[in-house]
């Protein structure tokens, strides 16, 4: 079979202009943005075409994987984006940060393993979650992140409008789920089960990540029914690592923080 024709330009046109148009038809913007920039360049060092187009390359490449990271970024609805550089470990001494900084490195999701972080409020299990979902966003991994509330809400509306079997492929598909807050809502029967039936579907096929501040004995309370919650429990424990965080709250110990610093050392009136 022939290879279809390419229209000869007219020669009138300039070759930036048609270099931008080739550029642009095979989606290499950072070749557009670059290629006059990297030019001068490797005149400069006299370094051959081979050595040009690598560098052009190498740029497109780099540009290509800061979108991605940032398109994974905003598909995943994180309500912020923290990582572990402004994470206080001293302050939660209870955590593991050996283990932490190891699950960072995300090995954990390709083997299709569960996290679940425990503590009270204000502990930083969200900071954590988030810190986690970050990092799978910049290794490759697709993410997707709510509260349990929220996500338990998301169901419902779906079943309600026909469209339930679409948000669980979704929710089945993304290499890390993150549901953040379980135990601060209790769910109706019905909520409790649309959960389930998501977190069953994932088991051994992807990541789940939850943040409690219920201990396991207490997810009943949550969930209304023992069996349902001990079959919840048996599938996402079975490939877990539990982060314990026991600390005080940073909020409370920021407030303090903050209340100490307005009130004068002479214990007057401000």
């Amino acid at each position: 079979m022939p290879l279809p024709a390419i229209e000869t330009p007219a020669t009138s046109v300039p070759p930036q202009i048609l270099l931008a148009n080739h550029l642009k038809a095979l989606k290499l913007p950072a070749f557009a943005r670059d290629y006059e920039k990297v030019a001068m360049e490797a005149a400069g060092d006299r370094a051959d075409y081979p050595k040009y187009l690598l560098r052009l390359c190498e740029l497109e490449r780099i540009d290509r994987e800061r979108r991605s990271i940032e398109r994974r970024i905003r598909q995943a609805r994180f309500p912020h984006t923290k990582s572990f550089d402004t994470f206080d470990f001293a302050a939660q001494p209870s955590l593991n940060k050996a283990l932490v900084l190891e699950l960072a490195r995300c090995d954990w999701i390709d083997k299709r393993r569960n996290v679940i972080a425990l503590g009270p409020s204000g502990t930083g299990k969200t900071h954590t979650a988030l810190a986690l979902g970050l990092a799978a966003c910049q290794r490759g991994h697709s993410v997707a992140f709510a509260t349990a509330a929220a996500l338990v809400h998301e169901l419902m509306e779906a079943r309600d409008e026909r469209r339930l079997r679409r948000a669980q492929k979704h929710l089945a598909s993304v290499k890390l789920l993150i549901i953040d807050e379980l135990g601060y809502v209790p769910f109706t029967a019905v909520g409790a089960e649309l959960l389930f039936e998501v977190l069953s579907q994932r088991y051994e096929r992807g990541s789940t990540l939850i943040t409690s501040n219920l201990p396991f004995d207490e997810w009943t309370s949550v969930f209304g029914s023992e069996r349902l919650t001990g079959a919840l429990l048996d599938r996402l424990t079975h490939h877990v690592h539990i982060l314990e965080l026991n600390g005080d709250s940073f909020r409370l110990a920021t407030s303090r923080k903050r209340q100490k610093r307005s009130t004068p050392e002479n214990g007057g009136a401000a």
